[in-house]
């Protein structure tokens, strides 16, 4: 279990629809995927609150490799499905068993829900019937871009920062970012400073959370 929590000040985030775009929205969060349920670092995707978008990558790999999406939809609004597989390593089926690919897969089951951030649940299934061992990663990225800057060039530049932190139970990743502008109109001087912050929290993993530099 995942838990997203983001801290950002400004206004409610308009997203232009596209055909190749997923949403999933609440109040003032929004999440913007691609086809296949993934932040892909495509201009318009990520997960938004208010007018940041706090999350510009963001997708899992199974053992290096990218899981197949299988079915995604909308439970609600708010809430979102998707069930992925992929093939595990050392392990291309049984003899006579081609024509059930089913029984060769490991499937990941991601359940989303957007409120004042997000939270997603992960289920892995062993459907080969032996014993597989792989490795699970998410590849995640922040840039806390304005939304009138997607696409564009970045008028606001600033320096993120990321995190680890290990508490009873939980394991952390914050990204900070932090950004500075001088300012001289209409008389007033001075430097304007902007703070944001977005932690992702992993709770009841079977396995200590790693990180992958």
């Amino acid at each position: 279990m995942k838990e997203l929590v983001s801290k950002t000040l400004s206004q409610l985030v308009r997203l232009r629809p596209r055909d190749d775009t997923l949403y999933v929205s609440q109040n003032h969060t929004v999440l913007a995927t691609g086809r296949d349920g993934f932040v892909n670092q495509l201009s318009e995707h990520g997960l938004f609150v208010y007018e940041t978008r706090v999350l510009s990558r963001y997708f899992y790999l199974i053992e290096g490799q990218r899981p197949q999406p299988v079915a995604l939809s909308n439970v609600q609004q708010h809430s979102w499905l998707g069930y992925y597989i992929v093939l595990p390593p050392g392990n291309q089926g049984r003899e006579g068993d081609e024509g059930n690919p089913a029984q060769h897969t490991v499937e990941l089951r991601l359940s989303r829900f957007i409120g004042d951030g997000m939270h997603e649940d992960i289920d892995l299934t062993n459907f080969t019937q032996e014993k597989v061992a792989f490795t699970l990663e998410l590849n995640i990225d922040a840039d806390f871009a304005d939304l009138s800057d997607l696409g564009n060039k970045r008028e606001q530049t600033g320096i993120v920062k990321s995190d680890w932190r290990k508490m009873e139970g939980a394991t952390e990743l914050i990204f900070d970012y932090e950004a500075y502008h001088s300012y001289d109109h209409q008389g007033e001087i001075g430097t304007a400073h902007i703070h944001r912050a977005v932690t992702l929290r992993i709770e009841n993993a079977t396995t200590v959370p790693q990180a992958n530099s």
